[in-house]
């Protein structure tokens, strides 16, 4: 990788930190050049404004987030699960899930935050996660319904309360500032447990 293109990858991850941390308005390219270590002239070299530099994040953000919301990862989490049994499956799918999100945190936390005042973020979530999303929750719908002998209904609210128990953990830890610890995460996890039993008919 040329030196520019080095320069500038830090400028925008230097980005996505601050924001996550701060917030867009509160972030100035001041703080941003001075964390990346490069002048506020080197910053504008590469991007002409702060506005286009957030274009430059959100971009950025959303192919990395994309790399790991993808199906790859995702069907290679349950190629190394398929032999577990289904409630293990499950277990360890929450988790794969939340260790993914963590490792992508800053920028999963500028895309929570951004997203409600940011029309060009919303554009790229809508043409490129949503649909990305979309088949990774289908792929987990088809796998409970061949692990668990359950039908396309009950698969479906299945996996979205998988996915609301991941999306709720990331916003009361990282955006609410609330704590969780491993036992309250167990008990969700356990609640979610629950959720698939009534649905197979056990209790």
């Amino acid at each position: 990788m040329k030196k520019s293109e080095v320069t500038k990858n830090k400028i925008i991850q230097t980005a996505i930190k601050l924001i996550s941390q701060n917030g867009y308005a509160a972030t100035t390219t001041a703080q941003i050049a001075k964390e990346a270590g490069v002048s506020e002239a080197t910053l504008f070299k590469y991007f002409k404004d702060k506005e286009t530099l957030l274009k430059e994040v959100i971009k950025a953000g959303v192919t990395q987030i994309l790399s790991q919301v993808a199906l790859l990862p995702l069907k290679e989490n349950i190629k190394k699960s398929m032999a577990l049994k289904t409630p293990d499956f499950i277990k360890s799918l929450i988790c794969e899930r939340l260790e993914m999100a963590e490792k992508n945190i800053d920028i999963f936390k500028v895309v929570l935050i951004e997203i409600q005042y940011n029309d060009l973020l919303k554009k790229e979530v809508s043409e490129k996660m949503v649909p990305k999303t979309c088949q990774s929750k289908q792929l987990i719908e088809r796998i409970l319904m061949q692990k668990a002998d359950i039908s396309s209904d009950m698969a479906k609210g299945l996996s979205r309360v998988i996915i609301g128990t991941v999306l709720t953990f990331l916003i009361q830890k990282y955006i609410l500032g609330i704590e969780t610890s491993e036992d309250e995460l167990d008990r969700e996890i356990n609640n979610v447990l629950l959720v698939f039993k009534k649905a197979i008919g056990e209790e």
